[in-house]
């Protein structure tokens, strides 16, 4: 059960990544799992995976402008 409720949240991350930075739903999720983010997401001593949905997507949106720059 936990894992669906895991993959949804990703889900709606990678939407909200999609809409937000005005790409497709498959490069949302090239940038979602090649993220830090991601990373820390997966980590269960790191309750990242708490936060909401629109706390992530900007995280993850904050280290791509990070990579840029």
């Amino acid at each position: 059960m936990i894992d669906v409720l895991v993959w949804n949240k990703y889900s709606r991350i990678v939407m909200q990544l999609a809409k937000q930075l005005k790409v497709s739903p498959v490069k949302a999720l090239h940038l979602f799992y090649n993220s830090n983010i991601y990373a820390l997401l997966l980590n269960k001593e790191y309750p990242l995976i708490t936060m909401s949905d629109a706390y992530i997507t900007d995280e993850i949106i904050i280290e791509l402008q990070q990579q840029q720059t």
